[in-house]
């Protein structure tokens, strides 16, 4: 079954391969030239969210774009093509993985963009993560009433928790970036992941807090 013909077909196999070759690196080279721009930026936290809502506008005005080009095609079909409908599903088919590569990087830039303002010194971010360390340490002086201890463990956990943070963020961006086929279910899976791997974190470092011996008491009384 013939799906189309055409005299340029040659040079339009060209320009796909082309395209091909073009799409291994092209995204490779971006995340480069975005990672040393928020390295070389003032406020690289400003800058990372920047970065991440830029990329994840740059794919809806794609995205948007996709959708305006998909209804010119069909409406100027030639008059011997008998089934729009076949013509709009190997149109579909065709641009099927481009869809999904561009919702997942949408969907990434959204997660890092909250992610990094998140973390930064907003009133917003300091009263959600003061509120998250509340709820950690009172969980962490209930399971102390109840003998539930972690020693050595809580204590390092709270010394290093940036670091090990960081480490975990790196971690699962590696997996992301190792992904073979990465999808918008996959950013969420890994979003909630790291989500609950900072929250035993928070947890372990609440417990070497209440863990810790008290400081000497002060005398008031003058001896």
């Amino acid at each position: 079954m013939v799906l189309f013909q055409s005299d340029k077909l040659a040079k339009i196999k060209g320009l796909a391969h082309a395209l091909d070759v073009i799409g291994n690196w092209l995204p490779v080279l971006t995340v480069l030239l975005g990672a040393i721009g928020v390295l070389l930026a003032r406020r690289r936290r400003h800058a990372l969210v920047t970065t991440a809502l830029g990329a994840a506008g740059a794919c809806l005005v794609l995205a948007i774009g996709l959708v305006l080009i998909r209804r010119y095609y069909l409406d100027h079909l030639p008059a011997q093509v008998q089934s729009p409908a076949a013509a709009a599903a190997v149109f579909d088919t065709l641009l099927r993985f481009l869809r999904v590569s561009i919702r997942t990087v949408l969907a990434l830039g959204v997660v890092v963009a909250i992610g990094a303002y998140g973390s930064g010194p907003g009133r917003l971010p300091r009263a959600v993560r003061g509120r998250a360390d509340r709820m950690a340490d009172s969980a962490a002086h209930w399971g102390g009433a109840h003998g539930v201890r972690t020693g050595r463990a809580g204590t390092w956990t709270d010394s290093y928790r940036r670091w090990i943070a960081l480490g975990v963020v790196l971690v699962l961006a590696l997996v992301l970036a190792m992904w073979s086929y990465s999808t918008v279910l996959t950013v969420l899976l890994l979003a909630l992941i790291l989500l609950a791997v900072l929250a035993v974190i928070a947890l372990l470092a609440a417990t070497g807090r209440a863990g810790e011996p008290a400081g000497p008491t002060e005398r008031v009384d003058g001896k």
